[in-house]
């Protein structure tokens, strides 16, 4: 049978002494001590038992009752089924139990807030005792801030009084400090003797426990004081003020708001979190203000509860003094809002936004107040209303505690962090909304350099244009005229051509002493000019500015600066038509396969296993996405650039040497993929149109070449998509023709100027020009005939052992060369006299070719000092000017004598 039909008396056998034993163990374990602690509870509560048990838990009176009465009770519940259900349905939420409930009600005591608050230290400080008596530390330490908070409280229900015995604190309260400080002391000085060390989490506890007993015996230093003296004097006086009613403190009759916004009686007033009042009133502004600066940055602060009270304060602020004083305390509240977030709500962007812009106007507009980074103190009351005054015929200015620049720049962060977080191919148009924020944005920027511009503060001038700068660099001179409108709008300063802007801005911080500011604003002018397609102009800033020898050195943001100007650049040079130029500029970048992380559009992935931490830096790195640069785009441009400058290489190579001339790895290795393909189905993105377009190239069918090229749907995104494709073809053409000689020239003697004009579309001049240009660089050996129109080749044919003879002499060379130039490196360019060394006759090298050298003469296992001379010694060594000496090879170029 279950134990609730057992509960219910349902079962005969119950008076039996296995079913004693049975509710004995029952009642053994916790739900004795449960039983005991309810006891207790009605007992305290001054109500008796009524020899009735708890319905689960029954005393032995009530076991002897039910045995007398057992086989009566089983009669009444086989008669009566009503009555069966009733007994069953005790035990049925919801079921019928008047009864139990009138019981019940009988046993509900209404306590007070004070008195359930008193209820819960009397509690805490029993917890403790125990805690002591059983040696748990933990719970002790637990309980102990318990009390604390109680006190804390309570502190603050009562009206301050001088008189420390006036009923403030509770003697219980003191008591335990008192106990507890001697129980603490006395463990601490048996552990110290005893040879088992207490375990680490009891042995923490305990420590804290002496801190906060030590930190809060000073602070009640004056209520121990007294109840040392006499407690029961003590507890005596605190009987005596808490027996009659306190009187009511008085309240303010005028109706105040609360920061909900709703008004509140005559007879009230705002109570915030931990039970301080609050007036939200004109009158109480800097005393509310100087209350929620306290709570600032504490553990348990509730920001959302402070921007709403900042908020109604500065609805009812009156005065310039306390709407600055609220403006500069509720935007930093508002922006430390997301300090566990990514990045704080839109809409409460937007209410920082029009809140850093009402204060900055304000400034604007009352120039007697000025917000400054250290302000010095005031005489008399810190909670006095400031306001300017005139002292001798001058204004004195009222300076009020803020960081103008920091706010600015906390919300311009903010903007940016706001927009790396919102995806931009959601078919939602989030991405747009918050874009739209960036002229407003702009507009509070232009207006805060006004403002340090008229303080003189240069410093935060350079750090607000450099913002300025960074919002339109590299966007198009629409929207940068839209920008300017907006500022021109608002009555923030004179618009300015785009043109016009970008080099006043950047000139305006090359004068400044920030040397990273001014690397970021030549960065910024670099790509603007880039981007625009002045490519020269951008080239020669690049290089008179030197960064490319220094940004190495630089911090993570301007290095990625650098890149990106240093791809805007290369494509710039694409779209005039420079290819070499092009393809030295972007070769650097493409040689790696980490496009997009050197650029900041995506984190760091290859090869590397990023931590949580190292990956959350990179993600707060990335640049928003209207921000990010084409990379396919530029792909195409190096690619395209490579293919005009390698195939017609490639064509002209005979020897191993010559293959070596090739510099793009990348390209190089992409022709080999398909060359190594069976099959090349139509193409299919932008690489497969540029590597088919060069095979065709190479087989001389420029024209196939020329419309796979141009058939690239990504040079739709240039300006001047027309002008480059006119730029493209021309090239192609003519790289097609230098391709055809390279390849064709063995196997013809002549040829007409004529036919390759036909062939290659082509003007005669064009193609004599081309001719002459690879005539006279030694590129086609071949002359020409102007009076017939032909171009005459010359072949040169060479055995096997000339040819293995010339790769020879240039390998001699080339490690010629190097040694020298690893000697450079390790003499610092000076050396000494010296001459054959080893156990072997060598003949030392000799220099001289313009200027005197040592000659090195013979030695068997010494060495001997070079004479000076002024002739090339045997051994083939080539002189250096001045007075080097030792630099020289042994016989036969056996090794390099240096000493």
């Amino acid at each position: 049978m279950s134990f609730f039909a057992k509960l219910a008396g349902s079962d005969s056998d119950s008076s039996s002494s296995s079913g004693s034993d049975s509710e004995e163990s029952i009642l053994s374990g916790d739900e004795g001590v449960l039983q005991d602690k309810k006891l207790a509870a009605a007992k305290k509560g001054g109500k008796s038992s009524n020899n009735k048990g708890s319905m689960f838990l029954r005393s032995d009176d009530d076991d002897d009752s039910d045995e007398s009465s057992d086989e009566d009770d089983e009669e009444e519940l086989s008669d009566s089924d009503d009555d069966r259900q009733a007994a069953a349905n005790k035990f049925l939420m919801g079921a019928d139990s008047s009864d139990e409930e009138s019981e019940e009600e009988d046993k509900t005591v209404v306590l007070s807030a004070k008195d359930k608050r008193f209820a819960e230290m009397e509690a805490a400080i029993h917890n403790i005792q125990n805690a002591v008596k059983n040696s748990d530390w933990v719970l002790a330490s637990t309980e102990l801030d318990k009390v604390f908070r109680f006190i804390s409280r309570h502190q603050l229900t009562i009206v301050a009084s001088p008189i420390p015995a006036a009923g403030h604190i509770p003697p219980q309260f003191l008591d335990i400090l008192v106990t507890l400080d001697a129980d603490v002391t006395k463990t601490l000085a048996a552990e110290k003797s005893a040879s088992k060390k207490m375990a680490p989490g009891k042995a923490k506890a305990l420590n804290g426990i002496k801190q906060t007993l030590k930190k809060k015996s000073k602070e009640f230093e004056t209520w121990l004081k007294t109840y040392n003296e006499d407690p029961a004097a003590y507890a005596a006086a605190y009987d005596a003020a808490n027996a009659a009613p306190t009187a009511p403190k008085p309240v303010k009759k005028a109706a105040a708001a609360t920061a909900d916004g709703q008004a509140e009686s005559a007879d009230f007033m705002t109570i915030g979190k931990g039970g301080k009042t609050l007036n939200l009133t004109a009158d109480g502004i800097l005393k509310t203000l100087k209350e929620v600066f306290e709570q600032r940055g504490r553990k348990n602060t509730d920001r959302a509860e402070t921007i709403k009270i900042l908020s109604k304060l500065l609805e009812v602020s009156e005065t310039t003094y306390q709407k600055l004083r609220v403006l500069l305390a509720l935007v930093p509240a508002r922006l430390d809002y997301s300090q566990n977030l990514i990045s704080i709500p839109h809409d409460s962007w937007v209410s920082c936004l029009h809140e850093l812009d009402q204060l900055v106007s304000l400034l604007l507009s009352n120039p007697d107040y000025v917000v400054q980074e250290t302000v010095a103190d005031f005489d008399g009351d810190e909670l006095a209303e400031r306001e300017p005054k005139t002292v001798n015929g001058k204004t004195e200015r009222v300076a009020v505690a803020g960081s103008l620049i920091s706010l600015l720049e906390s919300l311009d962060n903010e903007f940016v962090k706001t927009l790396q977080h919102t995806d931009a191919h959601e078919k939602g148009t989030d991405y747009i909304e918050r874009l739209r924020e960036e002229a407003p944005l702009y507009v509070l920027v232009t207006k805060a350099q006004t403002l340090f511009e008229r303080e003189g503060s240069s410093e935060s001038t350079t750090r607000a244009v450099m913002r300025r700068l960074e919002h339109v660099y590299a966007k198009p001179d629409i929207i940068i005229d839209h920008f300017e409108n907006a500022v021109e709008k608002a009555s923030a300063g004179q618009k300015k051509s785009a043109g016009t802007l970008i080099h006043d801005l950047s000139v305006s911080i090359y004068q400044s002493d920030a040397p990273v500011l001014r690397a970021r604003a030549i960065l910024f002018h670099i790509f603007n000019h880039a981007m625009h397609g002045r490519y020269h102009q951008a080239r020669d800033l690049l290089l008179m500015s030197h960064l490319q020898d220094t940004i190495q050195h630089a911090d993570v943001t301007t290095q990625i600066l650098y890149n990106r100007a240093i791809m805007q650049l290369g494509l710039a040079a694409f779209r005039h038509g420079f290819i070499p130029e092009c393809q030295t500029i972007l070769a650097e970048m493409f040689s790696t396969m980490r496009q997009k992380e050197l650029l900041a559009q995506s984190v760091q992935r290859y090869n590397v296993q990023l931590s949580p931490e190292q990956e959350l830096v990179e993600k707060r790195r990335l640049l928003p996405f209207h921000m990010h640069l084409n990379v396919e785009l530029l792909e195409a441009a190096y690619l395209t650039s490579c293919m005009l400058i390698e195939i017609p290489l490639l064509a002209s190579v005979d020897t191993e040497e010559q293959r070596r001339r090739v510099t793009s790895k990348t390209f190089k290795r992409l022709l080999d993929l398909a060359d190594r393909q069976a099959f090349m189905g139509p193409p299919e993105n932008t690489r497969d149109h540029i590597i088919k377009a060069s095979k065709a190239l190479q087989a001389g069918e420029w024209e196939k070449a020329r419309d796979l090229i141009l058939s690239i749907k990504v040079w739709q995104l240039l300006d001047n998509v027309s002008d480059v494709k006119d730029v493209l073809a021309k090239k192609i053409q003519e790289e097609g023709l230098r391709t055809y000689l390279f390849t064709y020239s063995s196997y013809y003697a002549s040829l007409s100027l004529s036919h390759l004009s036909a062939t290659f579309s082509l003007s005669t001049q064009t193609i004599t020009s081309i001719i002459s240009r690879m005539i006279y660089t030694d590129e086609l050996p071949a002359s020409l005939d102007q009076i017939d129109g032909v171009v005459i080749f010359h072949r040169v044919e060479q055995s096997e052992v000339q040819r293995l003879a010339q790769q020879l002499a240039d390998r001699t060379a080339n490690m010629l060369d190097q040694n020298e130039k690893t000697l450079d490196i390790k003499l610092g360019q000076q050396g000494q006299g010296g001459g054959g060394a080893g156990g072997q006759e060598q003949r030392g090298g000799a220099g001289g070719a313009g200027g005197e050298g040592g000659a090195g003469g013979r030695g068997n296992g010494e060495r001997r000092g070079g004479a000076r001379g002024s002739y090339r010694g045997r051994g083939g060594g080539r002189g250096r000017g001045g007075f080097n000496s030792g630099l020289g090879t042994g016989v036969g170029g056996r090794r390099v004598a240096a000493q």
